[in-house]
């Protein structure tokens, strides 16, 4: 006489099973953490200003990089090189940038820092672009045009003081009684 056997349990149903309660567990037993505390306007802007301030601080090393792509003649791997460190130190900041957290009043400083930023860093992946590019009349001639950062370098130098002295006045207005 033919019994039938026991039926044999799915390896996968044992690990789906057990999934399920540790993702049951890690929902219910986590310990949960208190929402972050909103900055205050003082602290949302010295971030801002610090954030700038790197990125004004790295502008001389970007123009030199950008003025020795640009110079006549091959291009030494060096160059290429500190050109490519200036492209990835100004991306860092744009991350960075897009993790800052401020408020809405706030938020045409931080787009605006975002616009000179991405200006830098495009300027800057151009340069290698170029300075890397086969040698040809037109390669060659919009290679010779590179000469630094420009006037965004200013106007980021201007932004950067600007929101300086938003964040003192608002730190003395927060002091005041």
């Amino acid at each position: 006489m033919f019994t039938p056997a026991a039926p044999r349990p799915s390896p996968l149903g044992d690990q789906a099973g057990l999934l399920g309660r540790a993702g049951h567990a890690l929902l219910h037993w986590w310990p949960s953490r208190p929402a972050p505390t909103p900055s205050t306007r003082q602290v949302q802007l010295l971030a801002l200003v610090s954030l700038l301030d790197e990125a004004v601080q790295a502008q001389s090393a970007a123009d030199g990089a950008m003025a020795a792509c640009g110079e006549p003649g091959p291009v030494p791997a060096s160059a290429l090189h500190e050109a490519g460190q200036q492209n990835s130190i100004y991306r860092r900041l744009m991350v960075r940038l897009r993790g800052l957290r401020v408020d809405d009043e706030l938020t045409g400083l931080q787009e605006h820092a975002s616009r000179l930023l991405s200006h830098h860093e495009w300027l800057l992946h151009q340069a290698v672009n170029l300075a890397s590019s086969p040698s040809t009349d037109r390669v060659e001639a919009a290679r010779l045009r590179l000469n630094g950062l420009g006037a965004p370098a200013s106007e980021l130098r201007e932004l950067c003081d600007e929101v300086q002295t938003m964040a003192k006045r608002a730190g003395s207005e927060e002091t005041s009684p």
